[in-house]
This record gives structure tokens, sequence and C-alpha cells, in this order.
């Protein structure tokens, strides 16, 4: 009896990996993410770059490149919380996560001085992003973020709870990297939060996600899509309003299948510590240095737009 199971294809990855690879080496460095030779390279052998065109098959060179800014930004909050637990060495307070908040800000007004490498790395990964995007996409991933923090460095919420913490911002960032903002009228669709809470994925393994979560996930996209096509014909739509949230179902269903399996990935993958000195001494990103370092070059000029460049990029 012929089998009703879809075959298993390999994820496509985006064939602009080597350029993104190239910005974010230098990116790292220049924010102070990684501040050791030795860290360089594990973050090297560690392939984020891979792991983004892996999840971002179909964005253009620029996006894909700032797209992996960001996860690599949460890969590596991601790594302090798992070697120092939540609030980092220093055991800051919940008000501490919500000083990140400032690094975000939603008119792209100038940013306090960053007195950390975890804030500058993400007020440069912000200005990056957020001008190409509207005042309602960065309102929204304003708060998504703040849940993000509470439910990741603060663990203040339940498991399920902290599940849809750390995917939704993931969410937003697809709008950016597919290049399409989903419409108001399709996002108050309820077949439209489907589509995303069939998209909610726990925190992976050490070597990804399993296969059986995967695949049910991704069935229940699948579903979604097909409901959220349905919905928005039989409400008559226009076509400027269903093509980008078409696009964007697209890019949260190649997301997904991008992501790696439970022991898809060979052991150099496995969660890195990229964050010490050039003495070897663990580096706390998330707590002030003294005396305060000058800033980093950026690739943004502070006011939301990328310096000297237009909003294709820089590197």
């Amino acid at each position: 009896m012929p089998s009703d199971r879809p075959p298993i294809i390999a994820p496509r990855a985006n064939p602009h990996a080597p350029e993104a690879a190239v910005f974010i080496d230098r990116w790292v460095r220049r924010t102070g993410l990684i501040q050791s030779f030795s860290a360089q390279q594990r973050f090297r052998k560690a392939g984020c770059a891979d792991y983004a065109a892996r999840v971002m098959p179909d964005a253009d060179r620029e996006r894909l490149k700032r797209g992996a800014a960001w996860l690599v930004w949460l890969f590596i909050l991601d790594d302090q919380v798992a070697e120092h637990g939540p609030g980092g060495l220093t055991g800051q307070s919940p008000p501490f996560a919500d000083a990140l908040l400032d690094f975000l800000p939603p008119d792209l007004r100038r940013t306090p001085p960053p007195r950390t490498a975890a804030q500058r790395g993400l007020a440069d990964a912000w200005r990056m992003v957020a001008p190409a995007m509207s005042p309602a996409w960065r309102l929204r991933f304003l708060g998504r973020f703040h849940a993000f923090l509470g439910a990741r460095l603060m663990e203040t919420a339940g498991r399920e709870c902290r599940a849809a913490g750390v995917s939704r911002p993931l969410h937003d960032l697809i709008e950016y990297t597919c290049g399409y903002e989903v419409p108001p009228p399709v996002r108050e669709l309820p077949a439209f939060g489907a589509l995303t809470g069939a998209a909610v994925l726990p925190h992976p393994r050490e070597r990804g996600f399993p296969p059986e979560l995967l695949a049910a996930r991704a069935a229940a996209v699948r579903r979604a899509r097909s409901r959220l096509a349905r919905d928005m014909a039989r409400r008559g739509l226009p076509p400027e309003v269903t093509a980008p949230a078409a696009a964007y179902a697209g890019a949260l269903a190649r997301w997904l299948g991008g992501l790696p399996g439970d022991g898809e990935l060979p052991s150099r993958h496995r969660r890195l510590s990229f964050t010490e000195d050039v003495t070897g001494v663990p580096v706390d990103l998330l707590r002030p240095r003294r005396p305060v370092p000058p800033p980093a070059p950026s690739t943004g000029d502070g006011t939301g737009a990328p310096a000297g460049v237009s909003e294709g990029g820089r590197e």
C-alpha cells in the first residue's frame, strides 16, 4: 500500500551563505561578542551562517546577513544563560533584562551608550533591521522581545509560555528576511493565529529537534496554510493583502523545514562556549565592563540607517 507520508527532502540552503559567514565573522568581533582568537575559531566551526542559510533559503543576500546576525545574538545570549544561569554570572535582577529594551527604540532614536557587548550587539542588530520595517512591526517586535527576555533570561513563565516567548520574535524576524509584512486584515484572522501557533517550538536540544516533533509541526503548518488561504479567499481579500500573507506563510514553512533534526548535525554543532577573553577567562557579556570600552565601529550610525549605505547593507 502506498504511504501517505510525504518524502523527506533535504532543506534547500541559501546560496549566499558564504557572504553571510564573512559578515557575521566581522560583526561579532566589531561588537565585542567574540573577544578571543580561540573563541572566534570555535564560532567559525559552529556554522551559524549555514544554519541561517537553511532556515532562510530565499532571503536576499543582505537580509540573510542581517537575519544571521540576529540569530547569532540569540545563540550567544542562550549560551550565556546555559553557562551561567538566568541573569548571567552576576545574577542580575529583572530590571536588568528590561534595560535591553532601551536598545530597541521603535522610533529609531539614538540608543544609550552600550555598556555591555550584549547591548552593543543588540543595538547594532536593531539598526540593521528596524528601518526597513513599519512602526507597527517595531512595536510588535518590541513587545514580543520583552516576552522572550522574560521567558528565556528570567524564566518567569511556564513551559508552554516559554516556548511561545522564544518563538514569536523569530516569527517576526521572518517578515524581515522574506521581505513581506503580514497586512493587518490577515493578522486579525483566527487562521493566521493558527498558522503561527503551529510553528511554535520548544527550546531545542543540543543537537536539534526531535524529528517526530518537526514532522508534526510541519504537518500542522501545512494544514494551517491551507486554512488561511481558504479563509482569505472566502473573505474576498484583495491580492495586495493576500500575496504578502502567502509569501510569509511560505517563508515560515521553509524556516521550519530548515531546522535541524535531533542528531542531524555533527558534534561540532553542539552548544559551544564562545564567550571568553584573551586570557581564556569566561566573559559575562551581560555584565558592564569597567572602564566602559569606547563604541565599536557599527553597521549603523545610531539613527536607524546603516552608515553610508542604503538599506541593502554595506558588507
